[in-house]
C-alpha cells in the first residue's frame, strides 16, 4: 500500500515537473533570431554538415545542401525545425538539428561620450538604461549625467530626449528611466568646465547675498531679499557712477555648476520700462561695466576680492570676454 503510494506520488512528482518544463521552454525560446545575428547550427547525424554562419541583412543564412533559408524573425526552435524540413528531402538520415545564437548582434544600441568603453553594445535582451552605462565600463569621471541624450532609432528614428539620471539615482527612481530600444543612441556628455562627478555629487548650498561689481558706488555684497529686481539693487549698492556703461548691464544667474550670463539695456528701461522687470535669485551677480575699457584691464584682482570664492574664474571669464563673442541670452537692447 505504502509502495503505491509512493510510485503514486513519483509519477505525479514527475508529470508536474514535465508540465512545468512545458511552460518554461516557450518563454526560454522567445528569443526572435535577426541580421547579424551569428548563428551555430549542429547536425550530430553528420557533423561534418555542422557549421557557422551569420544572418544577412536580408534575414537569410546558407547552408550546405540546401542553400538560402530565412532566419530572422523565427525562434531557434522554428528554425530547426525548418532546416530539418529542407534538408531531409535530399538526406533521408538527418533528422535533426540544432540551432544556437552565439552572437547576439540584431539586439545593438550605441553609447558614446564619457563612459570608459564607448561603442556599439549587443544584448540577446536590451537592458535598462543604467545597466547599458555599467556595461560599458562605468562613466568616466567627467560624465555629467544630469543631461544624458537618447537618441531614438529604428521607427522613431532622430527624436531626443533629455534624460537626468544623477536625480534618478538621487530620488531611487532608475526603474522610471526610458526605455531603451534596439538602435538607439546613448550619449553621455562631459561636464562643462572639466568638473568631476565627485564635484557634481556635491550639494551646493546658496548664500542669501547678492554680488555687485564694477561702475557702482558701493560694490561688493548686498543681502539677498525677496522679490528685489535690478533698480532695486543698483539702488542698494549706491546707484552707478558717471563712467558706468549702462546699456551693457549684465546678471549672471547660477543653476548648480553653470551660470548664464543675461545683457540689459538700463538705459532703454528708464525711458521705456522695458524690459520686463527681472527678480534677481540669492547669488546672482550683477554686473555694471565701465564705459573705458581700464575696468576690465585693472579690475581683476578687485573683482577676486569682492566675490572671494563663490564666483570661479571661469565665471569671471564669461563676465570680461569682449561683447561681440559672448554667449547667453540677451535682455534688451
Amino acid at each position: 500500500m505504502k509502495s503505491n503510494q509512493y510510485l503514486s506520488g513519483k509519477t505525479i512528482g514527475l508529470g508536474l515537473f514535465i508540465f512545468l518544463c512545458g511552460l518554461i521552454s516557450p518563454f526560454a525560446s522567445e528569443y526572435k533570431i535577426g541580421a547579424e545575428d551569428v548563428l551555430e547550427v549542429i547536425f550530430w547525424q553528420d557533423p561534418q554538415l555542422n557549421t557557422t554562419v551569420r544572418v544577412s541583412l536580408d534575414g537569410k543564412i546558407t547552408l550546405d545542401i540546401i542553400g538560402r533559408i530565412d532566419a530572422a524573425g523565427k525562434t531557434t526552435e522554428e528554425l530547426q525545425n525548418d532546416i530539418v524540413r529542407n534538408i531531409s528531402r535530399l538526406n533521408k538520415n538527418i533528422s535533426q538539428a540544432v540551432v544556437r545564437v552565439t552572437a547576439f548582434n540584431y539586439n545593438h544600441v550605441f553609447i558614446t561620450g564619457e563612459v570608459e568603453t564607448p561603442g556599439k553594445k549587443t544584448f540577446e535582451e536590451i537592458p535598462d538604461l543604467w545597466t547599458i552605462i555599467n556595461e560599458s565600463g562605468g562613466i568616466t569621471e567627467f560624465a555629467d549625467l544630469s543631461r544624458v541624450a537618447i537618441i531614438r532609432g529604428g521607427e522613431q528614428a532622430g527624436q531626443v530626449e533629455i534624460v537626468n539620471i544623477r536625480n534618478a539615482i538621487a530620488t531611487g527612481n532608475l526603474k522610471d528611466l526610458p526605455k531603451i530600444r534596439r538602435q538607439d543612441t546613448i550619449e553621455i556628455p562631459r561636464r562643462l568646465y572639466g568638473l568631476t562627478s565627485s564635484e557634481l555629487t556635491q550639494p551646493v548650498e546658496k548664500k542669501n547675498v547678492i554680488y555687485v561689481v564694477g561702475a557702482v558706488n558701493q560694490p561688493g555684497p548686498v543681502e539677498f531679499e525677496e522679490n528685489v529686481d535690478f533698480m532695486e539693487i543698483l539702488a542698494l549698492a549706491g546707484g552707478p557712477t558717471p563712467e558706468a556703461n549702462l546699456k551693457k548691464a549684465r546678471i549672471l544667474t547660477k543653476d548648480g555648476p553653470y551660470a548664464q550670463s543675461y545683457q540689459i539695456n538700463l538705459e532703454k528701461y528708464t525711458e521705456t520700462g522695458r524690459p520686463a522687470r527681472y527678480i534677481l535669485k540669492n547669488e546672482d551677480t550683477f554686473v555694471i561695466p565701465q564705459k573705458s575699457t581700464s575696468f576690465f584691464s585693472g579690475g581683476i584682482t578687485t573683482w577676486v576680492a569682492l566675490i572671494g570664492g563663490v564666483t570661479s574664474a571661469v565665471l569671471l571669464y564669461e563676465l570680461i570676454k569682449p561683447d561681440e563673442t559672448e554667449e547667453g541670452a540677451v535682455v534688451g537692447d
